[in-house]
């Protein structure tokens, strides 16, 4: 039970760190670049704070990505080829987007230099190029439907092994779909992509994850339903 509660905590700090990155990047780095009436030139100007960001980024997506490896082990006794899925998808896809979008904040420095040289950033054409690199949109419409389908695999498991309380599951689980909502909504550009209106429609999931996570850092998993889904993995095993 020790280690149960090493791997619950572990997945706990994860959750908040890449939530906290997530959130810093977003209010300190991409909302300022993505207001700026010159992009590439604020990017020029801001680089340490760019790279920061971006910096930010790879945080939140080593922490992120590292959730589903660490609970792997508990996860699967419950269902092997759910938790696969949850990891593949967490730990693999949603990586790679958090990379390509952490690229595409870096890549505005450079470029804004380069651009610079020329004709200026502050041009029509550097314009538009800034704000083609620092329009996340399609891109964040992408990571959210990743994000939601490895949550929804993610609060499955977690209401069938019950090893935290089913409301914050089902908390989850009723989060998801004003989630994908906001960012396909904001990708449309029926709402805008920093809008009150999206971070309304997000933030019942973002809340329960925190919420998550402070639960595994305080309360650690049900000791009983960690036992329980270990002898019931094992005899499946036996059985193949």
């Amino acid at each position: 039970m020790r280690e149960h509660k090493a791997t619950a905590v572990t997945a706990g700090v994860l959750y908040i760190v890449g939530t906290v990155s997530g959130v810093l990047c977003k209010v300190l780095v991409q909302g300022p670049v993505r207001d700026a009436d010159d992009p590439l030139g604020y990017a020029a100007e801001h680089r340490g704070l760019v790279v920061t960001g971006a910096l930010l980024v790879l945080v939140m997506a080593m922490a992120l990505v590292l959730v589903p490896v660490v609970l792997f082990p508990v996860l699967r006794r419950v269902d092997e080829v759910l938790a696969i899925g949850y990891l593949t998808v967490r730990g693999a896809v949603e990586a790679a987007c958090y990379v390509i979008s952490a690229t595409a904040l870096l890549l505005m420095v450079p470029v804004g230099d380069v651009v610079s040289s020329g004709q200026g950033t502050a041009t029509a054409s550097g314009a538009r190029l800034g704000m083609l690199l620092v329009d996340f949109d399609a891109m964040n419409t992408v990571t959210a439907l990743v994000f939601c389908l490895g949550g929804a695999m993610f609060y499955a498991l977690l209401y069938r092994c019950g090893i935290v309380p089913r409301w914050i599951a089902v908390w989850g689980l009723a989060g998801i779909p004003s989630y994908v909502a906001a960012y396909v909504l904001a990708a449309y550009a029926v709402i805008g992509p920093n809008s009150t209106t999206l971070n309304l429609l997000v933030l019942p999931l973002a809340l329960q994850e925190m919420v998550l996570g402070v639960w595994m850092i305080a309360r650690g998993f049900r000791p009983s339903r960690v036992a329980t889904a270990s002898p019931a993995a094992d005899l499946a095993g036996v059985g193949v």
